[in-house]
């Protein structure tokens, strides 16, 4: 998944919403109302309505804080002030007040002192707006519609298996015999995710992605090579979201290939309360595609491109210039890049090299989902996804499934809507 900070940010609009799954998510399903502003409290002598005049208190005089310490400290007062009014039920205010507590910390610059701390900052409020994100979003749904699902990607990467010295062996064999456009790799880091994808657990794991990778294959391996990326990287979807439309992860990150939202506006995935691109799975495999490549061209390396998609391309500079090597394996050795990242490229190779042969290492042949097919109808007005449905006699569960973008039960006229194949023009 795609996160962090300065790497993606390379517009004069900063990030105009980074976090949740379909924010502004307070906007439009939540009540304005709230108390009048132009009465005062009278115990603080401060118009209702207005955030309190110190929102958060300072640890020490801001004159004797660094730049670094600063920065987290105008951040903290921006995202308590939007606190301050989510309660007071004018979710507009919060918003911009959210979105400026980000854009203060995106904008400290790269080489800044203490940097680290303003980068967990980030985390942490990325983690909070999430949550009101996903918690506006549950109230205004309505209560059938599809469920957003979590990433099985966290718990892969805290999986720590054993090298088997046969399996090893198998994988290398595999490897040398076979071809692939995407270099594979197998030492005991690749190893030992080899060991995990075919342990009960992780076999299970594996092959529901498997399964369900048959709805979006034609299409995944039309775009890659469209785009010139090596097929074998469909397995980074598998990691991230097990082909599943909407995965959510913690770090705010959605959709088949989780993008958050700065870096999907980069890539042309619009999200508003009605719809959210990154949860199209053709447009952000597009997406995922054109950034997995920009990626390649700026680290020479699709090691270095796998790493910075998941820890973000700062975070990878950063790891080469203290190092001096722009190499993923020696960033590996030396831990020179976060835990996360560095399990994540061996479990990708892992996946890539078991899928190849599955039969090799006992798992029986797949059964694939048979792939999705359908027709797009563009709307010359607003419709419900239940009318639409109807007409073309569907359960509204198949419209929904086909367009896990749409947010809410009526579409806009203009929305271009995917129906089953052969069901339309309505």
């Amino acid at each position: 998944m795609q996160i962090r900070y300065r790497s993606f940010i390379h517009s004069p609009f900063g990030v105009l919403l980074i976090l949740g799954v379909c924010a502004p998510a307070f906007g439009a399903d939540l009540a304005e109302g709230g108390v009048s502003i132009a009465n005062l409290d009278p115990q603080t002598g401060q118009r209702l309505g207005q955030p309190p005049a110190v929102i958060h208190p300072a640890p020490k005089p801001v004159e004797k804080m660094t730049a670094a310490e600063r920065i987290v400290y105008e951040a903290e007062k921006r995202f308590q002030s939007g606190k301050f009014f989510l309660q007071e039920g004018k979710p507009s205010e919060a918003r911009r007040e959210f979105d400026e507590a980000i854009d203060i910390l995106l904008a400290a610059p790269d080489d800044l002192d203490g940097r680290e701390l303003v980068e967990r900052k980030f985390e942490e409020l990325a983690r909070q707006i999430h949550r009101y994100d996903l918690e506006a979003l549950g109230a205004g749904l309505p209560q059938d519609s599809p469920v957003f699902v979590q990433s099985p990607l966290p718990e892969i990467l805290e999986m720590t298996f054993p090298v088997d010295p046969r399996l090893k062996d198998k994988a290398l064999a595999a490897v040398e015999a076979g071809t692939s456009q995407l270099p594979l790799t197998v030492n005991d880091a690749v190893a030992s995710y080899i060991n995990y994808f075919t342990s009960e657990r992780g076999r299970r794991t594996l092959l529901a992605g498997l399964r369900r990778s048959g709805r979006y294959l034609p299409m995944i391996t039309r775009v890659l090579a469209e785009e010139g990326v090596p097929q074998e990287l469909i397995h980074l979807a598998q990691a991230e979201s097990g082909f599943m439309p909407r995965a959510v992860s913690h770090k705010a990150a959605v959709g088949m290939w989780q993008f958050i939202r700065a870096t999907g506006s980069q890539y042309g995935l619009m999200a508003n309360t009605i719809f959210d691109d990154r949860l199209d799975p053709e447009k952000a495999t597009r997406a995922a595609a054109r950034h997995l490549r920009d990626l390649y061209q700026q680290t020479g390396d699709w090691y270095l491109a796998m790493a910075a998609y998941n820890c973000g391309q700062a975070c990878v500079e950063r790891a080469v210039q203290r190092t001096g090597y722009a190499d993923f394996w020696e960033l590996h050795r030396r831990n020179a890049l976060p835990r996360e990242t560095r399990n994540y490229v061996p479990a990708i190779l892992a996946m890539a090299i078991v899928s190849k042969n599955l039969q090799a290492y006992g798992i029986p042949p797949v059964q694939y989902e048979q792939p999705v097919e359908y027709d797009d109808v563009e709307l010359t007005a607003p419709a419900n996804l239940g009318l639409i449905a109807d007409a073309a006699d569907v359960p509204v569960a198949d419209i929904r499934e086909l367009n896990p973008h749409l947010l809410r039960n009526v579409a806009p006229a203009g929305t271009i809507v995917r129906v089953p194949k052969n069901t339309g023009p309505l």
